[in-house]
């Protein structure tokens, strides 16, 4: 009531600048989200806009001068600027990854700092010794250190990418992927959004991130099947799976009780009017199923991978090219040659179909 009460006070049509004014507690994202939901506010990439927010945040703790202005510069230049032009939304998965590699980046300065280095005077054995730190965390500060580097912040050290694995961890058990699959299919007493988010990271290794993006207009019908859209060339759905998708198609239901509306076009509606569920309460609910994301995607990625060349695997499950060559080349050295036609039934049909 007191936001609203401050609305009302205030002079002028409410506007996201106004809204930026009374902070950003959940109240005020909601309302936000609700105002643009209904066209009354312009759409604003809120990842974006939070992820601003918290960096000038984080910048506020850095009492270095020069420090702070690297890494303001390496932000913009590097991230924002980037991100302003492009042609969708952030994720939540690339906002978080990049406050990941920020608050390494500030603690790399923290660590520096309490050893009486600073960018400047820092040597490769500084760099050496936070990479000894082990995990991923020391080396999430490696773009940092580059464009420190290339803009002489920082005189001529070097941190090594991380060791990329040799392997991926897939399900031990290689029948437990289609023992999933089965249920899915055929268990009606589970949500149709549950069972078809599980289906697409069992059957076409896609990332919740992606999966949470689809929209309807990724769905269409072409000579008596049903057509899905993950990159370049849509792939024919196999039964019975077509017709949960379809089913998703007329029962997507957001969860937003204030200001709820059902004018969007997200497959996968979540909890803020006219907004896509979040990644993370897809994984949640995957979780609950007995479906570990990771360990399901890398066992479909790589069964798929082992009977599809890299580039129908691009452009069939939107991999990146490079992504697509080293699964391929991941299934080849294991030996994995588990059939994955179920997954990509007709798919020569599809191809054809899309070049009419």
């Amino acid at each position: 009531m007191t936001m609203l009460r401050r609305l009302a006070d205030g002079d002028g049509p409410v506007t996201h600048e106004v809204l930026d004014q009374l902070g950003r507690s959940g109240p005020v994202r909601h309302l936000r989200q609700v105002l643009i939901a209904h066209k009354v506010l312009p759409d604003r990439d809120r990842n974006l806009d939070y992820l601003e927010r918290w960096f000038d945040d984080k910048l506020s703790e850095i009492g270095d001068v020069d420090e702070r202005r690297a890494l303001r510069g390496f932000l913009t230049w590097t991230h924002i600027r980037r991100l302003r032009i492009a042609d969708s939304p952030v994720s939540p998965y690339s906002a978080a990854s990049i406050r990941n590699e920020v608050t390494s980046a500030i603690k790399l300065l923290g660590w520096l700092r309490a050893r009486r280095r600073g960018l400047h005077t820092c040597t490769q054995a500084d760099v050496d010794e936070w990479c000894l730190q082990g995990g991923s965390m020391p080396h999430r500060a490696r773009g940092f250190v580059v464009w420190c580097v290339e803009r002489g912040y920082m005189n001529g050290v070097v941190l090594a990418p991380r060791q990329a694995a040799g392997s991926r961890v897939v399900f031990d058990d290689q029948d437990m992927r289609w023992r999933i699959v089965r249920r899915l299919l055929h268990d009606d007493t589970l949500a149709t959004v549950d069972r078809v988010a599980g289906l697409l990271v069992l059957l076409y290794g896609q990332m919740v991130s992606r999966i949470v993006r689809l929209t309807v207009d990724d769905i269409s019908e072409s000579e008596g099947h049903v057509m899905l859209r993950l990159g370049k060339w849509p792939l024919t759905v196999p039964q019975p799976l077509d017709q949960l998708l379809l089913e998703l198609v007329v029962t997507r239901k957001g969860k937003a009780s204030l200001g709820h509306t059902d004018e969007h076009r997200w497959l996968f509606p979540g909890g803020l009017p006219g907004a896509a569920l979040h990644p993370l309460a897809v994984s949640a609910r995957l979780a609950k199923l007995g479906i570990p994301g990771r360990i399901g995607r890398n066992t479909a990625l790589m069964e798929n991978a082992a009977v599809l060349p890299a580039a129908v695997l691009s452009d069939l499950l939107g991999l990146s090219v490079d992504g697509a060559v080293q699964w391929t080349a991941l299934a080849g050295s294991s030996g994995n040659a588990y059939a994955a036609e179920v997954a990509f039934r007709n798919t020569s049909a599809s191809r054809g179909t899309q070049g009419k």
